[in-house]
């Protein structure tokens, strides 16, 4: 029965190991890299927004009804949002 139960312990875990190293791939590749092909299709230019900190940036571009994204600008970082012609 222990080993049942230890057997059963080890496998949910390899499988939640696993989702969860699927989930971390998806969330660390570029969100510009998202944005820019989408945005693309439309008629529209990337518009320089300002300079913040890069949790100040992250936040902003979060926070924005369309595509935006972050980029290091020195030690701040640019906010760049897309906006339609």
């Amino acid at each position: 029965m222990r080993t049942r139960l230890w057997l059963t312990g080890a496998a949910v875990g390899a499988a939640l190991l696993v989702g969860g190293t699927a989930v971390t791939a998806q969330a660390a590749s570029a969100p510009s890299e998202t944005i820019a092909s989408s945005a693309t299709a439309s008629s529209g230019r990337w518009v320089y927004d300002g300079s913040y900190s890069e949790s100040a940036c992250y936040s902003l571009a979060a926070s924005y009804a369309g595509p935006a994204y972050c980029t290091p600008r020195g030690n701040k970082w640019a906010l760049y949002i897309w906006v339609e012609d």
